[in-house]
């Protein structure tokens, strides 16, 4: 920058400050008042938008695709899963469709309301689905236990169930081939927990199918469609909470049954909650710490006040800005509030210390801000730039998310600039604050003098140790990771995040699957069989899938099990068994049971069985009548409690048809094959949680369909995609500060002397990144090119106090310059520095990483640029 420039600029700063001095309480009015207005813009037009895959551009390849296969099954998108879960099959069955019933009626709550078992098509054609083998092992465990089942269907009672079980035993006392080995267990177990008061059911289609897995988990699904409302900040709040208001009344967790709720909305509202939550605690704190360290610095009530009411006022105007330009903020940008309060405070107290320091010198308010403006405006101003420029680095890229917080920042140094310029000289302008001399006994003067002449007189040795220090970090920053993983950005103590990843873990549930467009079924089907044969693919769904198997051999085999059961009822005559009578019917099967024990030795499972009856016989006979009964009652609903869902199943099971694509429900079909397009889902082997499994399970699919999309693709690219950003954003960001600096600079060397601790910073940084596992991630990736921005702030100041007016001992760190960059840094940091506590992870990444990266600038810019500047002292005084 030319000297022309340096006097122009000179003089339009002084004529500035002397019309903002002139009409102060006109400029406050004009600014607070607009701010007023702005604040209730604000307040009425953000919004949010939670989205991972928004904040990346929609012109993307792997986008496109997603969007249209999310035209195409709209169904897929905007989701809540509810995930029922129970220590029986039967327990998990009966509270989904209770729960099913309910959720129906919601139609204001909910689009689309779909639990495929609560389908009459599936209550019918559900045997369908069961390989011919277990379907005949099924029609004969039936067929052995059918003159059993009728008298039980008939008598639905602890009496009706322990005559069946003693006609069972006497007939296999008479000789007959009876299989009673899974029923004795069964019994004895809940007999046990009704003694200790404890939850047990008898899972009666484990019975009927011969399922013996005690140790499988029983879920079911049910999958949601909320009416989201765009208008709020949480739009799936009201769906969310509703939900849980409907799954808490319908006391389920009373029984024992479990549901948790996961998906996109589940995910969405929960990482929100945590990082609204956690924003509004960081700003707070960030604001209260801010002020301590500026009390301690300017020392000063009415400059404080006078720097908090400018700091805010360019947040308000900031957060305007965003409202006007961006509209929704994303997960990211919405960090713009703690970065401005960061950065925009330094501003502030580089003109307030500097306005300090004349101000002690001239004892006159009008030439102290003149001088100041005159002094600080031009280095302000670079500094803006710079900062601007790291931030604006990744507008040009892809990351659209980041892209947003560049501008919405960037813009906001700017902002703080002019009302820095504007509105803190206008508040100091009203009150005359007048210092004595400065004390000695200061704590940041105190400090400064402490260490101001450590770069000057080991200035070689720093230089030194710095180069191997920069040699061992570069060595070490080559093993920074990307961490692809979106889950590990969100909060993992969060329901929706553990179900998601239980989720992940089975193959069978994943819902991290690879999704696939056929444009008809030739190429549905070719693709399922390519697909099948790779190794990392458990299976591939379509709606083929849907159509059973063997259906003619089937239907015989339903067809013989419907002439073999039509002669069951449930309808019964007799009166509910009195306490007493199913004592004596309990006892009567106990006296069998011994029989059977000492005639044919069954098995220990037997002799358990009777001793538990005895003891427990004895047990409720020496209670009170009530006592009795209450007893009775628990054993009745822990054996038969899921016996009716489960015959009533069996028998709608009988009236199975032929199933075609044209009888498929139109609520499946639809979300399988739409518009001509077939829907394949590709399940992967391994849990994709782990991000080499994820890309490995995406590469080999891609082998043999290249459009494949779905949540494993979207991360990966996603990752990729940033990871290709943040390298453009962090060449823009160097290249263009490099350029700004030669133009800016009068010495070129200059901007040499200014890299080089910036570009330590960045190195340092990135190495105790890996040092301390701190992967980059969707968040934190903005920290490094941020860096250079902010970074070369601190530097512009003390070069700038170098080259205008340096210090006659030469040490630059006993300055009011560098004072305020160490209070700067301070109030950055702290500021900064509270996203590292946030619940949010991938926010509480983005403030370690800032927090280190701003330490490191400070460092640098304190010791290694003075021992740098030193040596153009002693070639000059050669």
């Amino acid at each position: 920058m030319t000297k022309t420039w340096h006097k122009y600029i000179a003089k339009m700063l002084s004529a500035w400050i002397g019309l903002v001095e002139r009409f102060n309480i006109l400029f406050i009015l004009l600014i607070l008042g607009g701010a007023g207005f702005c604040l209730n813009y604000t307040i009425h037009h953000i919004g949010m938008n939670t989205s991972t895959t928004d904040m990346l551009s929609p012109d993307l390849e792997w986008r496109k695709l997603d969007k249209a296969h999310d035209a195409i099954f709209p169904q897929y998108t905007d989701n809540i899963l509810v995930v029922i879960e129970a220590g029986t099959p039967d327990e998990a069955s009966d509270a989904a469709s209770l729960l099913y019933k309910r959720l129906k009626n919601e139609t204001g709550l909910f689009k689309t309301v779909y639990y495929p078992t609560g389908l009459p098509f599936f209550k019918t054609s559900s045997l369908l689905y069961l390989d011919e083998d277990e379907l005949q092992d099924l029609a004969d465990n039936l067929a052995a236990i059918q003159p059993f089942l009728a008298r039980l269907t008939q008598d639905q009672s602890l009496r009706g169930l322990f005559n069946m079980l003693s006609d069972a035993v006497q007939a296999k006392l008479d000789g007959d081939d009876i299989d009673l080995k899974s029923i004795p267990e069964q019994i004895n177990d809940a007999i046990i927990a009704v003694e200790n008061h404890k939850h047990f059911r008898l899972s009666w289609q484990n019975l009927m199918t011969g399922s013996s897995d005690k140790h499988a988990t029983n879920r079911e699904f049910i999958n949601l469609q909320p009416v989201l409302e765009y208008d709020s900040l949480f739009p799936g709040e009201k769906a969310m909470k509703q939900l849980r208001s409907i799954i808490a009344e319908s006391h389920l967790a009373e029984n024992n049954v479990r549901v948790r709720l996961t998906g996109s909305v589940a995910l969405s509202y929960e990482e929100m909650s945590t990082v609204m939550k956690g924003m509004g605690v960081s700003a707070l704190l960030a604001i209260a710490m801010v002020t301590v360290l500026l009390v301690i610095g300017l020392r000063s009530v009415w400059m404080v006040l006078a720097t908090i009411i400018t700091l805010l006022t360019g947040l308000i105007y900031t957060a305007w800005f965003a409202a006007v330009t961006v509209v929704d903020l994303n997960l990211i940008s919405v960090a713009f509030a703690i970065l401005y309060i960061g950065l925009g405070v330094d501003f502030s107290i580089h003109f307030c210390l500097r306005y300090r320091e004349v101000l002690l010198q001239q004892k006159n308010i009008h030439i102290a801000l003149k001088d100041t403006a005159i002094h600080t405006g031009e280095s302000l101003l670079l500094c803006a730039v710079t900062t601007a420029i790291g931030f604006y680095a990744f507008i040009p890229t892809d990351y659209d998310g980041v892209a947003e917080l560049g501008l919405i920042s960037g813009t906001g140094m700017f902002i703080s600039l002019i009302i820095t310029m504007t509105l803190l000289p206008s508040l100091l302008s009203l009150f005359p604050v007048l210092f004595s001399k400065e004390s000695t006994n200061g704590f940041f003067k105190r400090a400064m003098d402490h260490m101001a002449g450590f770069p000057v007189r080991n200035a070689k040795k720093i230089r030194v140790i710095t180069l191997l220090l920069a040699i061992v970090s570069l060595f070490i920053a080559f093993n920074i990771r990307f961490d692809h993983n979106t889950l590990n950005l969100q909060p993992q103590k969060n329901e929706s995040v553990q179900t998601y990843q239980d989720l992940l873990a089975d193959s069978d549930t994943s819902p991290w699957t690879g999704i696939l467009l056929a444009k008809d079924k030739k190429e549905a089907e070719a693709l399922e069989q390519k697909l099948d044969k790779l190794p990392l693919v458990d299976k591939t769904v379509s709606v083929e899938d849907f159509i059973p198997k063997d259906q003619e051999n089937k239907l015989l085999i339903i067809e013989e099990m419907d002439l073999l059961l039509g002669g069951l009822t449930t309808t019964s005559e007799l009166p509910p068994p009195q306490s007493q009578e199913n004592i004596e019917t309990i006892r009567s099967f106990n006296h069998l049971l011994g029989s059977l024990v000492e005639q044919q030795h069954p098995g220990p499972q037997f002799v358990t069985l009777h001793n538990t009856i005895n003891t427990f016989l004895e047990k409720i006979t020496n209670q009170d009548q009530e006592m009795q009964k209450n007893l009775l009652q628990q054993l009745d609903k822990s054996l038969l409690a899921t016996f009716p869902g489960r015959y009533d199943a069996l028998i709608q099971s009988m009236n199975a048809e032929e199933v075609t694509m044209d009888t498929l429900p139109d609520d499946l079909r639809s979300r399988w094959y739409h518009n001509g397009y077939y829907r394949l889902e590709v399940f992967p082997v391994e849990n994709l949680n782990d991000n080499k499994a994820k890309r490995n399970f995406v590469n080999q699919v891609r082998t043999v369909a290249p459009q494949l999309i779905g949540s494993p693709v979207i991360d990966i690219e996603a990752g990729d995609t940033v990871v290709k950003a943040f390298q453009q954003a962090l060449l823009y960001a160097i290249v263009t500060i490099i350029v700004l600096l030669l133009f800016l600079l009068d010495k070129k060397k200059d901007a040499i002397y200014l890299l080089i601790p910036l570009l330590l910073a960045t190195l340092f940084t990135g190495a105790f990144s890996v040092l301390l596992g701190i992967p980059l991630n969707f968040a934190n990736v903005i920290a490094l090119p941020l860096l250079m921005g902010i970074g070369v702030d601190s530097g512009i100041h003390i070069l700038h106090r170098f080259r205008t007016a340096p210090p006659a001992d030469g040490r630059l760190l006993a300055t009011s310059s560098a004072r305020a960059v160490v209070i700067s840094a301070l109030t950055t940091i702290f500021s900064i520095g509270n996203l590292a506590f946030s619940q949010h992870p991938g926010t509480a990444s983005m403030g370690i990483l800032l927090t280190i990266g701003i330490s490191m600038t400070l460092i640098c810019t304190l010791i290694v640029l003075p021992s740098l500047l030193t040596t153009i002292n002693n070639n000059q005084n050669k």
